[in-house]
């Protein structure tokens, strides 16, 4: 058995010191088992391996009895700091724990200072002192209890709790709360090492480790990055629910994780919790949710539409500082444009570039899983260890790609798609326009390159494959619609509903209205205009590929397609959604869930608007697309991040707006 054997030390205190003031670390019966309250705070408490308790040493390094040394602390749980002291001076001084508070108050948002509290208890300030070089090192500290120790197996730094009674160490999470609720529950692992998850049981708060636990390596570049998953992937230990209740209540835990969420558990990232999704992953707007209530777009004014369907995954990466990243699917938009209108980056990669094993399947020809983030560093750090190993996955070169810049404008005679304006054209959207064409400028300049401007649909007129009708609504508007409801009624729908009816004496599982219309609809789609959507998805898809992405040298050239994504216009959630039943026009999402090509949003900036909520100017988010060639998501997220780190793209903020004062002044 390896304990951790530590030196306590205490200041000589008068007659009555052994009496312990309340220090509010109390077992708080309100909440969760296993949460205590420290000061104004909930945590969460994880043990740690058994082998790791504290074994108190005294002066001449006896054995005391444990419940002796800390019955004097006079709680069942005492707070306790870990820090590992590698200065090279053998003297640990005030000095030195006041730049070790002020490091791990920066670093983290779990530890703060009720950790290192001092209180009318003499002896509440608890720090488990490991010095890795050095088995002694004189402590200089004159109003706090100090437990040195030196071991082999280090204790990672940060916050901890210790059961006096048995010696037991806890590490902590934060339980913050889900304002916004995007989550459809916290998770939790029941103990440190235990590769499968259970349910935070404390609805409307989610439990989150200290980041000072954490570093990142080689083998675990994710060490410490906090992320959820969107409930349509399994997690093992965890229900998949799929936005349906019913859905829910007749899963069972799953066994294992997703490929793409166990790639990021083994990167080092810490899974937090699942969030919230539509039902099935259907398009809905936040009217149209029944079985749930809509997450909250924390933009603005905090009623805007949150979109579909990875609603939570992108609205807990806008709002809460305490998330990194989030796990979102997209077969139609459904991180694109979440992305887009709560400010956040996100990406759809290249089809089957990320496994979608043990992910909801609405239709295999279009589904993606992608990641929404708060900064492009962020989410090409991420999405390099959920892809696939392939050989058509082309990684970042090490010289410097070129680029076609290609800029669709509309024209006159078509003003319907989001394109560009004309050049010198005053359109409804001009603040937003400017930025946009400031950031393009920037593009040029950095890219060496000059924006190919053309007309998408006279393209289209121009080289359309043969058969195919010169109107793209006509050529590919049915498409989406056929490809996705053909297919999940007859792969997860009606095995479902036969199966729930069979064991609920023949009741009916409950959808929601526009999901179940669009499921009916797809009944009665038939298997010949089934396959005709797919042939015309492939010709188009060919299109894309040959004729839109065409450059003069493949080898060295890079074409990236840049198009407005949100241009921060009002959408309040409480207007009743149009009961849209069939989708029957061309949408700019399908040049890359058609194409398998990769498409990231990216923020670029905020617009004023008057909110008829809080009837003052509020700030709403604007963001461009910009894809590229099948295959090429590490050169496309390689250059995002370089863009960021050189100051044409930014990192966004969460909360009611993406950017700080001094952003918006620059």
């Amino acid at each position: 058995m390896t304990s951790i054997f530590a030196r306590i030390s205490r200041r000589t205190e008068t007659s009555d010191s052994s009496k312990i003031a309340n220090t509010d670390v109390l077992v708080n019966k309100k909440v969760a088992v296993n949460t205590i309250t420290l000061g104004k705070n909930d945590f969460h408490l994880v043990p740690l391996r058994e082998d790791q308790r504290l074994v108190l040493l005294d002066d001449d390094q006896s054995d005391v009895a444990l419940t002796s040394s800390l019955k004097d602390f006079g709680e069942e749980f005492i707070p306790v700091t870990v820090v590992q002291w590698v200065n090279k001076n053998d003297r640990f001084t005030d000095d030195d724990l006041t730049e070790i508070g002020a490091d791990f108050a920066a670093r983290d948002d779990v530890w703060n200072g009720d950790f290192l509290r001092e209180t009318d208890a003499k002896w509440y300030k608890v720090i488990v002192f490991q010095a890795p070089q050095k088995p002694v090192v004189e402590v200089d500290l004159d109003t706090i209890t100090v437990v040195t120790q030196s071991v082999t197996v280090m204790i990672p730094e940060g916050p901890y709790m210790v059961q006096t009674t048995t010696g037991q160490i806890y590490a902590v999470s934060k339980l913050f709360e889900d304002s916004c609720q995007a989550f459809i529950g916290g998770s939790l692992k029941p103990c440190a090492c235990s590769g499968s998850f259970e349910w935070m049981h404390d609805e409307g708060r989610i439990a989150v480790p200290s980041r000072l636990y954490y570093q990142p390596t080689v083998s675990s570049p994710l060490a410490g990055l906090r992320f959820a998953v969107k409930d349509i992937i399994d997690v093992a230990g965890l229900e998949t629910g799929c936005g349906n209740r019913n859905y829910r209540d007749f899963s069972t835990p799953q066994t294992s994780s997703a490929p793409c969420v166990q790639q990021l558990l083994d990167a080092g990232a810490i899974l937090i919790g699942k969030t919230r999704t539509t039902q099935f992953a259907e398009g809905q707007a936040a009217s149209q949710w029944v079985d749930y209530l809509a997450p909250f777009n924390p933009r603005g004014d905090g009623y805007q539409q949150p979109s579909s369907s990875s609603t939570g995954s992108a609205v807990a990466c806008a709002a809460y500082t305490w998330l990194d990243f989030s796990v979102g699917t997209d077969t139609g938009g459904s991180i694109r444009h979440p992305a887009g209108v709560c400010g956040t980056y996100g990406v759809r990669p290249s089809l089957d570039a990320v496994s979608v094993k043990g992910v909801l399947s609405v239709a295999p020809l279009l589904d993606t899983v992608g990641l929404f983030a708060r900064s492009a560093a962020t989410l090409e750090t991420a999405v390099k260890r959920m892809v696939v190993p392939a050989p058509t996955l082309l990684a970042p070169p090490v010289s410097r790609n070129k680029y076609k810049l290609l800029y669709p404008i509309h024209t006159q005679n078509n003003n319907s798609y989001r394109w560009f304006p004309c050049p010198g054209e005053v359109g409804e959207a001009t603040k937003a326009d400017a930025q946009f064409e400031q950031t393009i400028q920037k593009l040029e300049r950095h890219l060496e390159c000059t924006r190919t401007v053309f007309d998408l649909e006279q393209l289209w007129k121009t080289t359309r494959p043969e058969g195919q009708s010169e109107n793209l609504d006509e050529a590919t508007g049915n498409i989406y619609t056929t490809l996705t409801t053909y297919t999940i009624v007859r792969e997860v729908m009606n095995p479902f509903i036969a199966s729930y009816k069979a064991t609920q004496s023949r009741k009916s599982p409950f959808i929601d209205p526009i999901v179940k219309a669009r499921h009916d609809h797809g009944r009665q789609i038939t298997a010949s205009q089934f396959a005709a959507a797919v042939k015309s998805a492939k010709m188009f898809s060919k299109w894309v590929c040959n004729v839109l992405f065409a450059t003069s040298d493949a080898q060295a050239e890079i074409p990236l397609l840049i198009f407005p994504q949100s241009r921060g216009r009002p959408d309040y959630r409480d207007t009743l959604a149009e009961e849209l039943l069939v989708f029957s026009t061309f949408s700019t999402y399908s040049l890359s869930y058609l194409s398998g090509c990769p498409d990231a949003t990216v923020p670029v900036g905020e617009v004023p608007y008057h909110s008829r909520i809080t009837d003052r100017e509020e700030m709403l988010p604007i963001s461009l697309s910009v894809l590229s060639p099948p295959g090429t998501d590490l050169r496309l997220l390689a250059l995002l991040a370089e863009l960021e780190m050189c100051g044409i793209l930014s990192p966004v903020l969460a909360g009611t707006s993406m950017y700080d004062q001094n952003h918006r002044k620059q």
